[in-house]
């Protein structure tokens, strides 16, 4: 999605990660990263258990994590060290106010990203 950011931007909104780690994990990817957007961290998993988030070593250790993990590598993407919580799969929203929830993706397993396309076409539609 940080290749998309101006786009993102120019469609008046902004791209927040929410991470759950410690705040100390949290500046080492930004550092690591280049990260711009706002980052921020949950380490008590309120914000995942809130949005409905699968944790669990199912959607850990599924066999669909096999395949994101070789579309991961194969577009040059390493696994770094797991600094929070392993079992918390994450997801993906677009919210506009007042609380509107335009667009919603669960991941299923690790590594389960959606495709950008139906992000960007959802700002587009609720701006």
């Amino acid at each position: 999605m940080r290749d998309k950011l101006h786009r993102i931007h120019a469609l008046g909104a902004e791209l927040c990660v929410v991470g759950n780690g410690q705040p100390m994990h949290a500046q080492d990817f930004r550092e690591r990263e280049h990260l711009t957007f706002p980052l921020l961290v949950d380490p008590d998993l309120e914000a995942y258990a809130a949005a409905g988030l699968r944790r669990g070593v199912g959607s850990t250790f599924s066999p669909r994590v096999l395949v994101n993990a070789v579309r991961a590598l194969s577009g040059g993407h390493l696994q770094g060290k797991t600094q929070g919580d392993p079992w918390q799969q994450g997801g993906a929203f677009v919210i506009a106010p007042p609380d509107r929830v335009l667009f919603e993706h669960i991941s299923r397993a690790a590594g389960d990203h959606p495709r950008l396309e139906p992000i960007l076409a959802a700002l587009e539609l609720g701006g």
